[in-house]
């Protein structure tokens, strides 16, 4: 089991004053809404992002946006193009090794209720020239609908390239309308022609027994050099027998030859918690030579007393599947009861970690170790706000309806990149209102609370 010890972190957010709002971000598409916006950066092609459009009015499209001047913090210093995605929901971006981007781009499945329709996208070069993309749907899911509670705010993490530039996804499906029945956590790898779905493989990591097979929630997925590949995921376990194992956040760890299922093993590390508000969630990077370094937000009821609504750093350096997770460690960092929901960890050139995260405020926090990570005992932080809410207001004021008061901006699901070892953060922002109603004849007056715009923004704490 997951060795837990504490530690010191400066600059607690829990404790950090409100700040003057000052302008330092950029507005992908400030005109229209978006969500979903994910971050990569390339030293020969630069700060890179991929989202899709929100709501009725741009609902159906796939962006792509390039920070072509300045310091990428101004909405003039983003251009961007756009592809058709139906019912777009997500993108993820991920870069070859000469810069080139890649997107896995979901949308809700029409025909299917709660699942999902996956597209790759591919360009090579002139990128802001959608006549220059390639896009193809590859998969569909028929997920389940618990499966996507809480899909619109949190992150998805699931999409990589390996050290060739070749796409490697995982994704959770749970369809009994096909014969025979879809269901499990697969490891999806292409390798040429990846727009046209038979050009994938999939891999079921999920124990079957019978009619029972185990359920995926939230699988993240890392590659490392030489076709080796890391997932991460909370998985409803039970051996290959169908004895029930405990739940919980389960690794998963191949060195090769990673579309043959035998070649992988698992581990149990954690009960990562419950609940959906805030919500247990994870990211993982790993260091050059293909260890894993977790970011675990938990929920209620974790294993371990002290830990519910943490924020943890979690790490192995070697046999990391071993039985009950005996080589993991980590530490909570002690940001404050709910504040870390949603990290997005990424380690610099020296193996550093950094992690984005949302508060228990909903606003962008930072941290990034300055001494000892891999250290439970002496291990340093150091954390702030990466931005307040006033500040992202104030860069793009909403009007509201006029029945409408109580403005409130909730930020979501950052997406880190680090720029010569510093950080650049995008996430996305909901601004609420909270409306009132009157009706006929009765007396009070009674309130909701509505989305009145979304968008993608990108800024350098």
């Amino acid at each position: 089991m997951l060795r837990i010890a504490t530690v010191v972190v400066l600059g607690l957010l829990a404790a950090a004053p409100s700040v003057a709002a000052e302008k330092h971000g950029a507005y992908l598409l400030p005109a229209e809404q978006s969500t979903s916006v994910s971050l990569a950066h390339h030293a020969a092609t630069g700060l890179q992002a991929a989202f899709v459009g929100y709501g009725e009015g741009n609902g159906n499209q796939l962006y792509y946006a390039v920070c072509a001047s300045g310091g990428c913090e101004k909405n003039g210093d983003w251009r961007s193009v756009s592809l058709e995605l139906p019912q777009a929901v997500k993108a993820q971006l991920a870069l070859t090794p000469d810069g080139k981007p890649r997107i896995l781009g979901a949308g809700w499945n029409p025909e299917q209720a709660n699942g999902t329709n996956y597209y790759f996208a591919q360009c090579d070069e002139d990128c802001l020239d959608a006549g220059n993309w390639q896009i193809g749907r590859i998969a569909s899911t028929a997920d389940g609908l618990m499966s996507n509670i809480g899909r619109s705010r949190l992150p998805e993490r699931t999409f990589a390239l390996d050290e060739h530039g070749k796409p490697r996804f995982m994704v959770s499906d749970s369809n009994y309308f096909v014969e025979p029945d879809h269901y499990g956590g697969f490891y999806m790898a292409c390798d040429e022609d990846c727009t046209q779905s038979g050009s994938w493989t999939e891999t079921n990591l999920s124990n079957q027994h019978g009619y029972n097979t185990e359920s995926f929630s939230y699988p993240v997925l890392a590659l490392g050099q030489g076709g080796g590949a890391r997932v991460i995921a909370g998985v409803y376990a039970f051996d290959e027998e169908g004895n029930d194992l405990p739940d919980g956040l389960y690794y998963y760890e191949c060195d090769g030859d990673c579309s043959t299922r035998a070649n992988w093993k698992r581990t149990r590390v954690i009960e990562q918690g419950s609940g959906s508000y805030p919500n247990p969630t994870w990211s993982m990077d790993l260091t050059s030579d293909g260890r894993p370094r977790v970011a675990l937000f938990t929920g209620y009821g974790v294993d371990v007393e002290g830990l519910d609504k943490q924020l943890l750093y979690i790490y192995c350096d070697e046999d990391c599947t071993k039985a009950d997770g005996e080589n993991w460690f980590g530490y909570p960092l002690g940001l404050g009861d709910g504040i870390g929901e949603s990290p997005s960890i990424k380690l610099d050139g020296e193996g550093v970690p950094h992690i984005a995260f949302t508060t228990d405020g909903f606003e962008l926090g930072y941290t990034s170790c300055t001494t000892d990570c891999e250290n439970s005992e002496a291990a340093r932080w150091t954390s702030d706000f990466a931005e307040r809410a006033e500040t992202a207001a104030s860069d793009r004021p909403t009007a509201i309806p006029f029945t409408c008061d109580g403005e409130v901006w909730n930020g979501m699901a950052p997406s880190l990149a680090l720029v010569a070892g510093k950080p650049v953060i995008g996430y996305d922002l909901s601004v609420e209102a909270r409306c009132l109603y009157k009706e006929w004849g009765k007396p009070q007056v009674v309130y909701e609370f509505h989305e009145i715009w979304r968008g993608s923004r990108v800024l350098r704490p």
